[in-house]
C-alpha cells in the first residue's frame, strides 16, 4: 500500500529544550524526546552506536542513548555502520483504530518526528528556520506497509538523507520493530526547501554541509 502526499505540507514537531533534564515535547505529535542539556542524570551522550555499545557526539543538543528512554519517549541514535539516524518510540493508546492496530496515518507522524529530531541533533531544527524566515514543506511522501504496530509496541525510526539536488532533498525512513527488528514500513518523502517568499530556493548551505559531514550525502 502507498500513501501520497502530493500537497506541500510544513514540517510538524518543533521541539524546545525546557531545561537540563526535561524531555521536550510536542503538542501536535503526542510524543517526546528525552534530551539531556547539561549534567544531568542521563549523561551527555548524544548518539548511541548500536553495534559496538559505544558512544560518539553528533553537533547540536545531548541526547538521552536509546537505552536509558522512558516509556513514551524518544531516543536519537546514530548507528554509523548504516549510517540511518535512529529514535526510539513507544505505540500510544490514541494512535490506534478500530482493530486495535496503530492507523496508517500515524505513521506519516512518526517519520516527521524522527526528521525533525534528527534536524535537532544537526544543530539545522525547525525553529532554527523559522527564526530566519526560511522554511521546509514535504512535498512527497510514499508509505508501503509490511507489519502493524499494537498498543505498548517499541520500535524505531530509521532516517537517512539520500541525495540532495536543486531545491529538493530525498530522504529514506525505515521503521522496525524492537528488539527484533522486524520491518514495518519503508517510506521515502522529498523536502522542497523554501526561501523567505516561500518559493522553492536550493537546498540550504548549512543542511548540504551537515548531511555531507554525517551521512556522506552529495549533491547531485
Amino acid at each position: 500500500m502507498q500513501q501520497q502526499m502530493g500537497s506541500l505540507a510544513t514540517l510538524c514537531t518543533r521541539l524546545r529544550v525546557a531545561d537540563g533534564r526535561s524531555p521536550i515535547c510536542s503538542s501536535r505529535c503526542g510524543h517526546c524526546v528525552a534530551v539531556v542539556t547539561g549534567r544531568g542524570r542521563l549523561g551527555k551522550v548524544t548518539a548511541h552506536i548500536a553495534a559496538q555499545a559505544k558512544y560518539c557526539r553528533l553537533h547540536g543538543s545531548a541526547v538521552a542513548a536509546p537505552t536509558s528512554c522512558l516509556p513514551g519517549q524518544h531516543a536519537p541514535a546514530m548507528r554509523k555502520e548504516d549510517k540511518y539516524f535512529e529514535v526510539e518510540m513507544m505505540v500510544q493508546d490514541d494512535e490506534l483504530d478500530e482493530y486495535g492496530v496503530v492507523n496508517n496515518a500515524i505513521y506519516a507522524r512518526y517519520i516527521h518526528s524522527g526528521r525533525d529530531v534528527l534536524l535537532e541533533n544537526l544543530g539545522i531544527s525547525a525553529d532554527y528556520w523559522a527564526s530566519t524566515g526560511n522554511a521546509m514543506a514535504l512535498s512527497e511522501l510514499n508509505l508501503k506497509y509490511f507489519a502493524p504496530l499494537r498498543s505498548g509496541d517499541r520500535f524505531v525510526v530509521k532516517i537517512r538523507p539520500v541525495q540532495i539536488k536543486g531545491v529538493r532533498m530525498k530522504m529514506h525512513h525505515l521503521i522496525e520493530t524492537l528488539p527484533d527488528r522486524k520491518l514495518v514500513l519503508d517510506a521515502r518523502g522529498t523536502i522542497v526547501f523554501l526561501n523567505k517568499d516561500y518559493r522553492p530556493t536550493r537546498v540550504f548551505p548549512e543542511v548540504a554541509a551537515k548531511t555531507w559531514e554525517i551521512f556522506g550525502c552529495k549533491e547531485g
